[in-house]
């Protein structure tokens, strides 16, 4: 274990321009980790770092500063607009004043009554319903106690702190947005190996705007998740227009920059005569099958 004196805890704080307490707590040293990693990649909380054609809006409520950063970091890269508070008083003026498609809330603000009691405020406001804002609980609890209540005051879905939760917010956020824009049946994704980083997709239709947003934002998931190789079955696509090629183009730019590899298998003639117009079939490897696909991989 390292030990950190009192002149490296000056400079550490005065690295982060943030005042030293006198009685220095570890929130408050993940609040200055926090602060330094924000000046070493530059991020603002308000504005999605990717522009994608439709944002969602999500509001995360959590007094943890660390938790705040690390989970409104990856949602903004992965295309969603992400307002923070810290407090159940912030969070109620920041729903009222904006509208938003989700919140995620801690449970413990510090204490579960004050977040049970957000939960309901926020479920009882009309503005809930017409928003049709999905409300997805976040604890480290392990109290089924707990966990029923906020299901029976009104969550949506309740995910807890363990070494996957990022991911399974990402999961439950896509499968929200792709049951409301009605994408879902449009496309299919496996992990096929996650040592591999491999990840195979199969899409019926790049021609619906809502399927190739839904898509974008699939793929932008999957980067940011490590799965940086990605296969992309076109057996049902019998054609393909600009904003689908677009789409093409902006996957295997994000798999290469992630040092990855983005490759298509069972393209038909006639999108395969598209991609050469635009000379995708010299840049994208493109195989017969997707065993051949995975195969290239070993």
């Amino acid at each position: 274990m390292t030990i950190i004196n009192q002149v490296q805890l000056e400079k550490l704080f005065q690295l982060a321009g943030v005042i030293k307490p006198d009685n220095i707590t570890a929130e408050d040293i993940n609040r200055v980790v926090v602060e330094l990693e924000k000046k070493i990649n530059p991020h603002t909380e308000e504005k999605s770092l990717l522009c994608l054609n439709q944002k969602a809006y999500v509001l995360i409520v959590d007094d943890l500063e660390l938790s705040l950063h690390q989970l409104s970091l990856l949602l903004t890269k992965c295309g969603y607009t992400v307002h923070i508070a810290r407090s159940k008083e912030e969070a109620l003026d920041k729903y009222q004043k904006h509208g938003y498609d989700y919140v995620l809330l801690d449970l413990f603000l510090p204490e579960p009554d004050e977040g049970i009691e957000l939960l309901k405020s926020i479920v009882l406001l009309e503005k809930t319903i017409t928003d049709n804002t999905k409300v997805i609980m976040i604890s480290g609890t392990d109290s089924n106690e707990l966990v029923q209540k906020c299901y029976q005051s009104g969550a949506s879905e309740f995910v807890k702190k363990d070494a996957e939760w990022h991911k399974n917010i990402l999961r439950h956020l896509r499968q929200i947005d792709s049951e409301k824009s009605g994408a879902i049946s449009d496309f299919y994704i496996d992990i096929v190996d996650e040592e591999k980083k491999l990840a195979y997709i199969r899409a019926k239709n790049l021609t619906k705007t809502a399927v190739r947003q839904e898509l974008q934002k699939e793929i932008l998931t999957l980067t940011n998740r490590g799965l940086s190789n990605i296969v992309l079955d076109m057996k049902d696509i019998a054609k393909i227009d600009s904003q689908g090629i677009e789409l093409i183009v902006f996957a295997y730019k994000l798999c290469t920059e992630a040092k990855g590899s983005f490759m298509l298998c069972n393209v038909s003639g006639a999108v395969n005569q598209a991609f050469s117009y635009v000379f995708l079939n010299n840049v994208i490897s493109i195989f017969r099958g997707k065993e051949d696909a995975f195969n290239s991989f070993k």
